[in-house]
């Protein structure tokens, strides 16, 4: 009998699982975390996506305790196939991003070219908010990287955790907004 309601219960919630939408901050759905095999991730506590819902907003949330790096990136086109390569994507008509967020550390964001891996991108350093503050960020202030950035062949936007926060042993993000200016998601979904 116990077994029984137990097998109903995981149907259950499997169809309920599945019912539900994916979650999207705007727009953005593939939310996901790396981190060298010194740090640890300890949010999520399972898995890779850092979005949650929380008192009725999905967010991405993310916290690491350094030890090398820790990083938060989701590809810009929604339609990439999650653990695939980034597709590229061109951004030249774009001035800015937007960013609402809170961290205890500062960021570095990186702008990813398309096929570029390691760990020199063009990046800005994000200032730490410990309350939600938002940031313009102009993408002539990317800066480094292998090769000068080509917003026309760009494919994805990663958080880099270098250390953790001087005031506690741990390095924390919350994202609550992501814009791009001159770039809609739905124009890409529909392709």
């Amino acid at each position: 009998m116990m077994k029984a309601l137990l097998t109903v219960w995981l149907l259950c919630e499997m169809l309920s699982a599945q019912a539900q939408p994916s979650l999207q901050l705007n727009g953005f759905t593939q939310w996901f975390t790396g981190h060298s095999e010194r740090t640890r991730q300890l949010i999520p506590a399972q898995g890779r996506q850092a979005l949650v819902r929380q008192q009725g907003r999905v967010r991405a949330h993310v916290k690491f305790d350094v030890n090398g790096y820790g990083e938060l990136s989701f590809p810009i086109d929604p339609a990439t196939p999650p653990d695939s390569e980034a597709r590229k994507v061109d951004l030249s008509q774009s001035a800015f991003i937007r960013i609402r967020y809170k961290s205890n550390t500062p960021i570095h964001l990186q702008l990813r070219q398309t096929g570029v891996h390691g760990g020199v991108h063009p990046s800005v350093t994000l200032p730490r908010h410990e309350k939600y503050g938002t940031e313009t960020i102009y993408f002539r202030e990317f800066t480094g990287g292998k090769r000068p950035l080509d917003l026309s062949d760009v494919a994805k936007f990663n958080f880099a955790f270098l250390s953790n926060s001087v005031r506690k042993n741990f390095a924390e993000l919350w994202v609550e907004s992501f814009e791009i200016e001159g770039y809609t998601i739905e124009e890409k979904r529909e392709r």
